[in-house]
């Protein structure tokens, strides 16, 4: 982070020295007055983005709505966004919230024209002309929720009003932008009291691609913290509130990857409501998963397994992965039949005789096995 502070402020020289105004802006400043690391420096500066392209090297178009290009300086990636108005306090009034409505000189010195540092201090979310800003990007309004629950924060009584006043404009927001901040809402350290806020403005009902009811809102606020938790975990923990053991990847934006990993932990976690950890159910789901099962199974009520059981038998198994197998598919092939099904169905028998100790791990001998096998078929 250090790194990345240094190498931000000289931007901010370096365009300063070709006649240009430049700051850092946004959750950076926030998160360094708060004595925070920030992920992302965002800068905003009054060089337009092919003005930027003339002085660094580097740089690429991100967004050509919002003016934003990306400069990569010595390792490091910073979003540079041209001035919305002519004076860098015309673009801070214009932000979501006053929080985030704080610059930061090349020297860094503060400019906090909407009060921002002072609601850091009183730990309050407030906007400058709410109806404005809420309205304009609607996603705005699920945002304010989320900081409440990462950062602890209350929210300005005329802030909740307009959320309330205004929640349906939401509905016309693209669902993987509502996803993003719905995850990162259920991760803060104050998810209960910014559920229970969420609750209270109704905003939950308008959200696209997430079905909520107040049931459900309840179960969520009453999970341990979801602090430091992957991504899967979450969502996991947030279907079985919905009583859901299916997941449909398109309705929430969700990546293939991460509709595969919650499908998994669904899978198991209802397989374990029928028996317990066998070799073999270990060996598919992994220690990983299997861990977030009994997470998720104390987390709902059920007798968990303890780490230490689940550990022992994962050290104590022949394969940990597919390619510990003595044999492939390649072996199989070899005596001249055609691929198919069957080549998956012997393989997974393969395993599992393998990890119940009926067969070595011998190439040789599992080969015979299922020639034996399919004799008797």
């Amino acid at each position: 982070m250090q790194s990345a502070w240094k190498e931000a402020l000289h931007l901010i020289q370096t365009l300063e020295r070709h006649g240009y105004q430049a700051y850092i802006v946004g959750g950076a400043v926030r998160d360094w007055l708060l004595a925070k690391n920030s992920a992302d420096i965002d800068l905003v500066t009054s060089a337009r983005p092919e003005e930027l392209e003339q002085v660094f090297a580097k740089t690429f178009q991100m967004n050509t709505a919002h003016q934003t290009v990306i400069v990569r300086s010595n390792g490091h990636l910073f979003e540079v966004t041209t001035l919305r108005g002519e004076t860098i306090e015309e673009d801070l009034y214009r932000r979501d919230m006053t929080i985030n409505s704080i610059a930061l000189t090349a020297d860094e010195a503060v400019l906090d024209p909407a009060g921002g540092r002072k609601d850091l201090e009183l730990g309050r979310l407030r906007s400058v002309d709410p109806q404005i800003r809420m309205t304009e990007d609607p996603l705005r309004m699920l945002r304010v929720y989320r900081f409440a629950s990462q950062l602890g924060f209350v929210i300005d009584g005329e802030l909740q009003e307009v959320i309330q006043h205004n929640k349906e404009k939401i509905r016309q927001t693209a669902v993987e932008r509502i996803t993003k901040e719905w995850l990162n809402l259920l991760k803060g350290k104050a998810r209960t009291a910014a559920l229970a806020d969420l609750r209270r403005s109704g905003l939950h009902h308008e959200l696209p691609g997430l079905s909520i009811t107040e049931d459900q809102l309840e179960a969520l606020a009453k999970l341990p913290s979801f602090e430091g938790a992957d991504e899967a975990l979450v969502w996991t923990a947030f279907f079985l509130c919905q009583g859901e053991t299916e997941v449909n990847p398109g309705s929430l934006a969700l990546s293939k990857a991460s509709a595969r990993a919650i499908r998994k932990r669904l899978s198991y976690f209802q397989l374990r409501r029928e028996k317990s950890w066998s070799p073999y159910e270990l060996y598919s789901a992994s220690l990983e998963v299997a861990r977030d099962v009994e997470r998720l199974r104390s987390w709902f009520g059920y007798p968990d397994e303890a780490d230490e059981t689940l550990q022992a038998i994962w050290d104590g198994l022949v394969l940990k992965q597919k390619s510990d197998l003595a044999i492939t598919g390649h072996d199989l092939l070899q005596a001249g039949r055609k691929p198919g099904p069957w080549l998956k169905q012997e393989l997974e028998w393969a395993e599992r005789a393998v990890l119940s100790g009926r067969l070595q791990n011998d190439r040789r001998q599992i080969i015979a096995a299922l020639e034996e096998r399919r004799e008797t078929e």
